[in-house]
């Protein structure tokens, strides 16, 4: 299967530059995310981005292994013959602690938090708090808990997510049980925060899923009964 070559091209991307992701998307708005990431064009409006460690060995030559890993990408569509890749998401097999999960969280919400009539951003799984921008004050901190309540009890039209447009708020859920909420000053440009939130949520998804605990045991498996000859 394509989606399967594509990703086994991305993880060994991934692996041989210490990456913590590797994508394909298929837009770049040239947004500043506030981490290290480079994003290649792969022709016909798709691109290759991959987050690199804030670290970088000296001995990894990353322009020459992005430049390989393009051809590779470009010459899996040809084979396949057709005109987009899947988008398929690699993350990095030893990921970094929790607490660098989180610190690259928060350089995304700082990004957001830069955008014009912005305060505050926040992301919350559940009640809880997983990152923020800047820490809270006394308002945003009894202002955040509420928006996150809300938006995840709300559902948009045709949509699993919720969104939630305040005159002094943006929130919206996204990864299961997760939100986003972005405070600000109105007025505000609703298409422009929507659209940056998202392309942030994106960002913030792949990070997510690492914060995880590990399983304490593998599942059990049911043995299976002889079989009688």
């Amino acid at each position: 299967m394509i989606d399967d070559e594509v990703r086994a091209a991305l993880r060994e991307l991934v692996d041989e530059l210490g990456a913590i992701s590797a994508r394909i998307v298929d837009t770049d708005d040239g947004s500043r995310s506030g981490v290290p990431a480079r994003t290649i064009a792969l022709g016909g409006g798709e691109h290759l981005r991959v987050e690199l460690a804030t670290r970088q060995g000296k001995e990894v030559d990353v322009e020459a292994t992005l430049e390989r890993a393009t051809r590779q990408l470009r010459a899996i569509r040809r084979r396949w013959e057709v005109t987009t890749l899947p988008a398929v998401v690699v993350a990095s097999s030893t990921p970094p602690p929790g607490d660098k999960i989180v610190e690259r969280i928060a350089h995304f919400l700082k990004a957001l938090a830069a955008i014009d009539r912005a305060t505050n951003a926040f992301v919350t799984r559940g009640a809880t708090l997983v990152a923020f921008a800047r820490p809270p004050d006394e308002v945003e901190a009894s202002r955040w808990p509420f928006l996150a309540r809300r938006v995840l009890g709300t559902h948009a039209p045709g949509s699993s997510h919720g969104e939630i447009v305040d005159p002094d708020a943006y929130a919206m859920s996204f990864y299961y049980d997760n939100a986003l909420v972005l405070l600000l000053a109105e007025p505000y440009a609703e298409d422009f925060v929507r659209h940056r939130c998202k392309h942030v949520a994106r960002e913030i998804a792949v990070l997510l899923p690492l914060l995880d605990p590990d399983p304490e045991a593998p599942a059990a498996m049911r043995r299976r009964p002889p079989t009688l000859i």
